[in-house]
């Protein structure tokens, strides 16, 4: 990594440590809220739903990204997810927890954004190392919040007071990114926003990119719960047995972000994405198809670990394909990636008809796709 300041360098490394951390906390904390407000499930579901619908206004953030000063976009947005948590803290009712949540879930996104642009500034020669080092801490985050929560109830104490206490640190972080000197953008936007979002939807390898990353996207949260009832469902495997392999999975790719840096410098970095996507989709036959134990824990180990390679490389492809135009780019990724949204209910359609094994062959199709649009994105990008 390239030499920084200290409180800098950790501020834009851990965004998404304290992302993961805290985002969980409405969701994990879900019952005690309901209960604590009378709340119905409906609508406790429209409030945590709240942060969603406020990430996909995230994508202005993500554009204006390319044309703001990233200290106080990137400041700003942890302000905005202090206040988002202390609506949640305080809030008395469904409005107030709806509204905060909004504006928790869009603030995030310029949070997220502005750091790590910072760091496409910072060291663009390393920015493979540098997010994988980001999405290793924030699975670090990851395992850590329904701990933290858990915690906090198991000693008596309100959900309020994680909340207010978790604003408190978004604070302090906000406090820390304004008072730190960004480094300085080696790239002017090369046209006005209007101009240079129609440009970045024209630009086929953006397109290819965004669409790869939204089948990938498909292979996270809600593949793992499916797995988890596939496996004590039709593999007949106990519940905690279950639980454990999910875990390996996350474990696995802490361990895969942490080893991004010497892969990414041993192996030619065309080669990364059709490679990794390969071992992915193996990896997950191998979960769905083959029926002995210590075979799908192996292949449990590499889906996590390879998982998390390639997301790295991924993000970083994308983001400096189009200098000046990351944030556009993101965006323009990102929002690619929503038109799989409804992939999960299609799996769960497809489970009742046929059962969990019909439904879980839906997953392996994914990768076997993703691979092929890597191959060619790679032929692309050797011209």
């Amino acid at each position: 990594m390239v030499r920084a300041p200290l409180t800098l360098l950790a501020a834009l490394l851990f965004v998404s440590f304290a992302d993961e951390w805290v985002t969980y906390w409405p969701f994990g904390a879900l019952e005690p809220i309901r209960a604590g407000l009378g709340l119905s499930y409906a609508e406790i579901g429209v409030a945590v739903a709240s942060l969603t619908a406020g990430g996909l206004a995230g994508h202005f953030f993500r554009v204006a990204a390319d044309f703001v000063q990233l200290r106080w976009l990137a400041s700003l947005g942890a302000a905005g997810v202090a206040i988002g948590m202390l609506t949640f803290g305080l809030g008395h009712s469904l409005p107030v927890l709806a509204v905060g949540g909004f504006v928790w879930g869009g603030a995030v996104d310029a949070f997220l954004v502005g750091c790590e642009l910072a760091l496409l500034d910072l060291c663009p020669d390393e920015l493979p190392t540098a997010l994988g080092r980001v999405n290793a801490y924030g699975s670090v985050g990851d395992l850590l919040a329904p701990v933290t929560l858990a915690g906090v109830l198991a000693l008596g104490a309100s959900w309020r007071v994680l909340f207010v206490v978790g604003a408190a640190f978004m604070v302090l972080y906000a406090v820390v990114l304004a008072s730190q000197v960004f480094p300085e953008r080696h790239r002017q936007p090369p046209e006005p926003a209007a101009s240079a979002v129609w440009s970045v939807l024209r630009d086929p390898r953006v397109i290819l990119l965004g669409v790869i990353d939204g089948l990938h996207g498909l292979l996270d949260e809600p593949l793992l719960g499916y797995l988890n009832a596939f496996l004590e469902g039709v593999r007949a495997w106990p519940a905690p047995a279950a639980t454990a392999l999910i875990s390996a999975i996350v474990a696995a790719g802490l361990c895969g972000y942490l080893a991004v840096p010497p892969i990414s410098r041993r192996i030619e970095q065309r080669l990364l994405l059709p490679l990794f996507a390969a071992l992915v989709a193996a990896s997950v036959a191998t979960l769905v198809f083959v029926p002995v134990g210590a075979v799908e824990v192996l292949g449990a180990i590499l889906f996590g670990f390879c998982g998390a390679v390639f997301y790295a490389t991924l993000e970083a492809t994308y983001l400096s394909l189009r200098p000046g135009q990351a944030g556009t780019t993101g965006a323009v990724v990102s929002a690619i990636g929503l038109a799989g949204l409804g992939f999960p209910a299609l799996v769960g359609a497809i489970s009742d008809a046929r059962g969990l094994g019909a439904g879980m062959a839906a997953y392996v199709a994914v990768p076997a796709v993703v691979v092929v649009l890597t191959i060619v994105q790679a032929r692309c990008s050797k011209r």
